[in-house]
């Protein structure tokens, strides 16, 4: 009973002693070497500052907010990394030109297709640079359109005239891949399939002209090879005319494909 009675008195005045110490703002720690860690610090009176680094939370002591966002954020990168954005035709002799090629609501959907490129570059998701580039002869043209290819002329998309070149705002940078093609389907007589599955890529996103031509062939021939999900960014591409947007719009929705709007599709998914 003695030994306990004087653990106990030992203990109740060394609690003592620290609590009246503690009510004052100002205190020597020296009787006290637990306290003397560089992590805290003492402030006023009563106050205990933890200067520790700001270390994540483990998973336990998170809210369900912090837990979605931070899957949200793990999932998208995973979708980045499998992703690809095809910019298709976005030519001076498509956008520009005063030719028989100019798709009238391409100039439109510009803006929006620059607003694409810089969030698939922020996402870290392939960037494929689909361009049409043709025999200044017209060799490698479809027959409906030689007679536009004829001696002493030089046809539209030839190489090296200035329609090829990609309009003002959207610029190829290292890490991207440019395609050409010579048909509408930027998979037709093309490596395209080859590369993007040595990229590791299975879902496709698409941007530019012409909705019924390029766009559409493009996009059938990637349901077709399995590509899933396949999205068209629904104001970052067009037609020559609304109803001709919206009618195959919706032909390729029925075939399961996605239509989002810009800010939709750059929105982080919930």
């Amino acid at each position: 009973m003695k030994i306990y009675a004087v653990t106990y008195y030992k203990y109740n005045n060394y609690n003592n002693n620290v609590n009246n110490m503690l009510k004052s703002a100002h205190f020597n720690l020296s009787a006290f070497p637990f306290l003397k860690h560089p992590s805290f610090t003492f402030r006023g009176t009563n106050t205990l500052q933890d200067k520790r680094p700001n270390w994540p939370k483990p998973l336990s002591l998170r809210s369900k907010s912090e837990l979605a966002r931070a899957h949200s954020l793990e999932t998208m990168a995973e979708e980045s990394n499998r992703t690809a954005l095809l910019v298709i035709d976005m030519q001076k002799d498509f956008i520009e030109g005063g030719g028989s090629l100019l798709v009238k609501g391409g100039k439109e959907i510009v803006p929006n297709v620059i607003k694409a490129v810089d969030v698939a570059r922020q996402r870290g998701i392939l960037i494929v640079w689909v361009v049409r580039e043709h025999d200044p002869l017209g060799r490698d043209v479809e027959l409906f359109r030689r007679h536009l290819y004829a001696a002493g002329k030089v046809g539209p998309l030839s190489k090296g005239s200035e329609g090829l070149e990609l309009v003002d705002g959207l610029v190829i940078k290292e890490e991207d891949y440019k395609l050409v093609k010579t048909r509408f389907s930027a998979f037709f007589a093309t490596h395209l399939h080859s590369v993007l599955q040595g990229a590791g890529i299975n879902s496709l996103v698409i941007t530019g002209v012409q909705t019924p031509n390029c766009i559409r062939q493009t996009v059938y021939d990637a349901v077709a090879l399995d590509y899933q999900p396949v999205t068209v960014i629904v104001d970052a591409t067009a037609a020559a005319t609304p109803d001709i947007h919206l009618a195959n719009l919706f032909d390729m929705k029925n075939i399961g494909v996605a239509t989002p709007t810009l800010q939709e599709w750059s929105e982080p998914k919930a």
